[in-house]
This record gives C-alpha cells, structure tokens and sequence, in this order.
C-alpha cells in the first residue's frame, strides 16, 4: 500500500529542515493564521483528490526532534504491518499511558481544556459528557496529528475539523465568544490547535472497529525481561485503561489513578500529587475577563456565585478540591501561621503556571466578601468598615449581581484610618520588633525603596486585607503578591518567629500592610488626579448568623 506522507512547517518555524523521506507541503498564502498546520492539511483536502486505497499523512517540521524517528523509519514500519486503516506515532509513550485520555492530558497543561473541548462536542451534536469518562489506550492515543491513515479515516476526521473551524471562523461570533469565557490559558498555539490535534484519538476511541497499528504502543506493551521497571509499569497502566474501556469496571479505574498518580509523581515531583484524583476537572476555572477565588478552610456556609472557586486549606483540603497542597505544596506547613495568605500565594502559583490569560483577579473567604453595594445596615461594632449580614439579608440579593466587579478595575473594602501610622499601630496590638524585621527585609529585597520605609511607617490610610480581598486588575495582582511572597518567604527563612495564639500570624499582619501600602501606591501613581475611591471602593461584608456577636481577625 503506497504512504503518501507529507511534511508541512508549523507556522512561524520556516527555519526548520525537512525530512527529504517526506514530501514537502507549504501552506498557501492568505491560509488562516492561528490554525498551525491545520492550514495547510485543510488546503490539501479542498484541493487535492485522494487514492482510496492508498495512505496519507501530514507530519510537522519537528516530527523526528519529537520521536526520533525519520523517513525511513516511518515507511518502514508501515511496510511490515501491512492492512491496517491508520498508522499512529505518538512522541511520549508516558502520557499515552498516564492519562484516561488524550483530554485530561490537555487539562492538566491548560485548565479549562476540557471545557473547551466539551463546548465543541455540544456545538455540534456530540455527547460532551464521555470526554470525562472514555479511555484511550496505546492503540487509540495519538498526539500532534502524528498519523498516517486511509482516507476513510480522513474523511471522519476532516469532517469534524471543519465543523470547528466553521464555528470558529463563521460570521456568527457566539462559539469564540463562549469559547473565551470558557478558557483563560492561551498557549502559544490556541485552544483550537490543541482540540484539532484529539479529533484523531476521539474518532479511535469511539470507533473501535478501526483497525490501527500504533508504533509507540508496539514498543511499550509487551516489555521484554530484559525491559525497565518504567516500561512495565506503562503498559500495566495502559491494560488498566483498556480493562476499565471493555468491562466499566470502576475497580480499574481506581487502580489505574492510583498507579498513575505514583508514576507521575515519582516523575516529575510534588506538583504532580493531584494525578491520583485525576485532571478532567480544572480545579479553579477562569473566563478570560475573572478568575474568582474564595479562600476556606471549612465547608463554605452559603452558596457563592457560580463563577466564584472555593480554593481550600487545611482540613478542607480533599480529592478532587483546589488545594493548597497540590498548588503550593510548599506553603502548607505554613498555613498555620498564615492562614488565608498562604491561599494568595497558591493563587499567584496557579495563574502563573498555567500562564492564565485573565484580566482581573477577585479574593474572598469564606464568611468575608466584597459587594458593590451595602447589604445591610449592621455595621461591625468593633470593625466599622465592615457590615454583618445574616442569611436572611443575603438571601435579599442577587450574590453574582453585587459581587462581580461591573466594569471597575479594582474593588476594595471602605479605607480605614490609622492614628499614628502603620507602625505605631501595629506596636499597640503587635510585637514591634516583628514589623521592623519585616520592614527591613522588603527594603533589602527592593519591594520598598529606601526612601519609602519612613513613608511606610507613617501611612495613615489602610485598606482592609491588603491585596487578599477584593478585585485587582490580574497583572498588578500578581506583581504585587509576588513581592509580598518573596518578604514573607525570607521572614520564614531568617526569622523563625513563634508567636503564641492570635499573634501567631505575625508575617500574615505584615503581609496585610504591605499589600495595602503596595495598592496605594499603584492608585495614587496610575489614577493620579481621578477619584479612585468613589470608583474603587466597595462594601466589606462578614457573613454570620449573630449579629451581635465580636469580630475576632482585626488588624
């Protein structure tokens, strides 16, 4: 059977040779940029007529750099298993093999993948709900189009591509709109390359009659003795996905996350803990406009909007949850001495990690939150920036409504004012030794300059938790937290404190001041001459069920 198999150049990587085993293809001028070598596989089926009793397949510049192998190789392997309808060549047999698919693969790279890919199969007819639980196993994972097929398959294929390029590309913005507020990743290559590259494992998974012949599966399912430990434990897994794929057996479910989780973990270290729980959810999702989070060590005590993702510490950490043990693994034994603050940081790892494309960023707690409007008249009677609302005044209010920033760059509690300055109030309810240690750390670590320590120190206006609650423009957010984490950090590192009972936060109390001497100096600089409090400034509202009873957290 003759192998027509093209190479084509991934866009913007013309400097790359060709395989001249290969036939070289070139997208056309004027092609859809944003499409990668979808482009020019696109342009060949609109053009070309195809044999059907020959095979095609289109392979990227950095084919070998990605699987060693070359021409040869490819064509050799297809001439000594003759008959089969596709030829696959996966470049990681450890992700063919660790993950249920090639979907909770993405996931775990870009959260909110899945999503994506499940707003494609409702867009066009298809049961989104099997991408969380269908496996896929050495014969029906393939990864970056690394295929070479008849074109019985093509045409499968071709015909689903085209319906997402359609949405994607169509008069009608409503699917990249949706799509957009699906998913805040934006990798290099777009959330529609990266679908474009899993219809080929969908079409194998759900059409098992297809007859294929997998090299990289070949390599790993039957190890010899001689073989490692590694390649035993792959293809083990991958007979667990084609168990639990053949019987819905749930006992090989649950062994093969428990498997892979130890296999992925003993690969590539903690951040990888979550792998036995599994990635098909994305653990804090995010539009592009707003990644809400709210930090809570305890079951949360009322409903928060549905864009809101509770990120839980402590004893609330469990299978499944955002955690701060998967997402900053190396702030837990912290918590205690930090509380909510070691969840901001967490918040700062995910955004970051994930190269999260999102505008803004909002923090809340559990029992504290920010509303644009006042809720109640109660006010604290020991904390008169803050309100105390009751179920049944919450219950008076549409919580989305009130908590989504409208259109504001920033929303921050009511500012207070503090007689004497940072300083002179934190030694009145704080050891002051601690505040001129921490001082002293963020003036050597730059995060305040030399000339702003007495500035600092005397600062009158403070906003209530900092940077920690509230809505802020992502880029300031993190710029700013990740200066208060490299002070805190050091802190730990040089100045083990022990404190006892409510004075044990001492570097969470620093922290608060500093995140609000931080904010106010980014307001003051950028929104120079405009009225950013009448702008910016919200309602600090403290949920309880008593409302005569003392606010215990102060300053």
């Amino acid at each position: 059977m003759s192998a027509n198999i093209f190479q084509i150049f991934n866009e913007g990587s013309t400097g790359q040779a060709l395989d001249d085993g290969f036939t070289a293809l070139t997208p056309a001028a004027g092609a859809k940029s944003g499409w990668g070598g979808y482009s020019a596989i696109r342009e060949f089926f609109l053009t070309r007529s195809v044999n059907q009793d020959e095979l095609y397949g289109f392979l990227t510049s950095d084919f070998q750099a990605r699987t060693t192998l070359g021409a040869a190789e490819v064509h050799a392997f297809i001439a000594h298993n003759p008959g089969h309808e596709v030829y696959t060549f996966s470049p990681s047999i450890e992700d063919s093999a660790c993950y249920l698919n090639v979907f909770e693969q993405a996931n775990q790279l870009y959260p909110g993948f899945i999503e994506a890919a499940e707003l494609f199969l409702r867009a066009i007819g298809l049961d989104a709900g099997r991408l969380r639980t269908l496996p896929m196993d050495f014969r029906s994972t393939v990864y970056g189009n690394y295929f070479v097929a008849k074109p019985s398959f093509w045409e499968t294929w071709f015909a689903l591509t085209e319906k997402l390029f359609d949405l994607f590309e169509g008069e009608n913005p409503a699917f990249r709109q949706q799509l957009a507020a699906t998913v805040a990743c934006n990798p290099p290559i777009g959330m529609r390359v990266l679908l474009v590259e899993r219809i080929a494992s969908l079409i194998l998974a759900l059409c098992p009659e297809i007859s294929v012949c997998a090299y990289s599966a070949g390599a790993a399912a039957a190890p010899q003795t001689s073989a490692s430990n590694d390649e035993a434990q792959l293809a083990l897994l991958n007979e667990l996905k084609a168990g639990y794929g053949e019987s819905d057996d749930n006992e090989s479910l649950r062994n093969f996350y428990t498997l892979r989780g130890a296999a992925l973990q003993a690969r590539h270290g903690q951040r990888l803990e979550r792998a036995k729980d599994g990635f098909l959810s994305t653990q804090l999702p995010a539009s592009r406009d707003l990644l809400y989070v709210c930090m809570t060590h305890v079951p949360l005590p009322f409903d928060f909007p549905s864009f809101v993702s509770p990120l839980y510490l402590g004893e609330a950490q469990g299978p499944g949850k955002a955690n701060l043990r998967d997402i900053a693994p190396e702030w837990v034994p912290y918590h205690p001495q930090l509380g909510a603050v070691a969840g901001s940081f967490a918040l700062k790892n995910y955004i970051v990690q994930n190269q999260l494309q999102v505008k803004q960023v909002g923090i809340c707690q559990y029992r504290k939150f920010l509303s644009t409007r006042r809720l109640t008249e109660t006010v604290a009677a020991n904390y008169p920036v803050m309100d105390m609302v009751t179920p049944e005044a919450l219950g008076r209010f549409d919580l989305a409504e009130i908590m989504a920033p409208a259109g504001r760059d920033f929303l921050f509690a009511q500012l207070c004012r503090l007689q004497g300055g940072y300083f002179n109030q934190y030694r009145e309810s704080h050891v002051a030794e601690d505040f001129l240690l921490f001082t002293a750390v963020a003036t050597e670590l730059g995060v305040l300059g030399r000339h702003e320590v007495m500035p600092f120190f005397n600062e009158q206006i403070f906003v209530p938790g900092g940077i920690e609650l509230g809505v802020y423009p992502a880029d300031f957010w993190v710029n700013a937290i990740s200066s208060v984490e490299a002070v805190v950090r050091t802190c730990f590192e040089r100045h083990p404190v022990k404190r006892e009972g409510y004075q044990a936060r001492v570097w969470a109390f620093c922290a608060e001041r500093l995140g609000s001497y931080l904010l106010l100096r980014h307001l003051v600089s950028k929104y120079a001459g405009v009225n950013w409090q009448q702008q910016f400034v919200g309602q600090l509202n403290l949920y309880t069920e008593d409302t005569q009873a003392a606010y215990v957290g102060g300053r």
